[in-house]
């Protein structure tokens, strides 16, 4: 080969590689003469942190037990607080597998229930809707079968607390199945089925309404209280300072604790 030849045809190749090669070249004494004593310094100190860590005890018997206690207590404190606020469906609102399909024992449980409730406020002179707040098309899946029925008894002791406190008018009762239940993300931690009440009249038995929800009670004709109560709102009428609307949304809660896996 040429040289001469090759040098004429490729020169500014050549000087452009050797040129590289020497600010590379230069690059990396720079380096090292202003970074390599800081880079030996961080590299000695990583490794007196680690044998320190390998070689030192950080946490010994005494904080093991103590971590275990505290494990113990917040395991306690959990199971106390969800069973306060988990809703325990009565046995009458609960689906039973040896009593036939979900959907009979649904419109027998809601027409045994209806009758009774209605048959007691007429009694009381307590106006109530007619659809005690089922939904207009009855649900054929038996776990909306089940969540309805659910609501139901929430509904079901409202209705009797307002009885109880002397309630003119329930002008309202909605329930509304929590969103989760029919999407692909699920219910997430905490499931809610709300059951929303509007009633209006004089302020003393709505107030005394909101105050026997809220009361301790064990298990009796009711179930446990109190009502788990998400918010509420009494507003006094326009045109009648003698009366007032309340508005008050309950809630059914099933809690879903994620797994260890999760």
């Amino acid at each position: 080969m040429d040289l001469n030849n090759f040098w004429q045809e490729n020169k500014r190749f050549v000087v452009t590689v050797a040129s590289g090669a020497i600010l590379f070249v230069i690059g990396s004494m720079v380096v090292q003469s202003f970074f390599k004593s800081e880079l030996q310094l961080h590299e000695r100190d990583a490794r007196t942190r680690g044998d320190k860590l390998r070689n030192t005890a950080m946490f010994g018997t005494r904080e093991l037990e103590r971590a275990q206690q505290q494990n113990e207590a917040l395991n306690t404190a959990i199971e106390q607080l969800s069973a306060a606020v988990e809703f325990k469906t009565r046995a009458r609102f609960q689906l039973d597998p040896a009593k036939g399909p979900a959907q009979n024992q649904y419109f027998a449980t809601v027409a045994a229930v209806r009758d009774e409730v209605l048959r007691a406020a007429g009694r009381a002179n307590l106006r109530l809707p007619e659809d005690l707040g089922l939904p207009a098309l009855s649900p054929t899946h038996e776990l909306e079968i089940q969540k309805t029925l659910e609501a139901f008894d929430l509904v079901e002791r409202i209705v009797h607390l307002a009885l109880e406190s002397g309630v003119e008018r329930v002008e309202r009762l909605e329930i509304k199945l929590d969103p989760g239940l029919s999407s692909r993300a699920g219910v997430g931690e905490i499931e809610r089925t709300r059951v929303t009440i509007v009633a209006a009249g004089a302020p003393q038995p709505l107030v005394r309404l909101l105050m026997a929800s809220q009361s301790r009670a064990a298990d009796g004709p009711l179930g446990a209280l109190p009502l788990a109560l998400e918010s509420s709102d009494l507003t006094p009428a326009r045109n009648k300072p003698d009366e007032a609307t309340l508005t008050a949304i309950f809630c059914v809660v099933r809690l879903h604790p994620r797994t260890s896996e999760e």
